[in-house]
């Protein structure tokens, strides 16, 4: 059986042994997921394009961690698909995802530079002098 990965165009030929999950990272194809295949993270969500029919459905286990995303666009989790015949994969949202992945910061931002001293379960903060 043959998996193809869109938009990268790679086609692997394989068995039905393993999770696409487990299929992607043995062929070196990233996909994003914080729990290893468990599932519980939601990271791994691909939409499978073509061959449907060639795939287990999804599991209670996996409709309560996707959600209604299965219902409205198909989205599931590649550590839950077993192929069983060809089957053609979009991982857009894998890539969209991996490129606009930064860090957001959150917390207390200011332009001031603040001079901290720690006392027992206090923080005081004091105003630095730019000279």
């Amino acid at each position: 059986m043959k998996i193809k990965f869109l938009p990268q165009d790679i086609t692997i030929d394989t068995t039905s042994e393993k999770s696409l999950l487990e299929i992607a990272w043995a062929n070196n194809i990233p996909i994003k997921s914080i729990c290893k295949g468990v599932p519980s993270c939601a990271e791994c969500r691909i939409k499978i394009v073509e061959g449907e029919s060639n795939i287990n459905p999804p599991t209670r286990t996996e409709l309560n961690i996707v959600g209604t995303n299965f219902f409205l666009d198909g989205r599931r989790l590649s550590c839950q698909v077993y192929c069983f015949g060809d089957v053609t994969v979009d991982m857009k949202e894998q890539l969209d995802r991996d490129e606009s992945s930064s860090k957001k910061i959150r917390g207390f931002k200011s332009n001031k530079a603040y001079e901290s001293k720690a006392v027992v379960d206090t923080m005081i903060l004091n105003e630095k002098d730019k000279k």
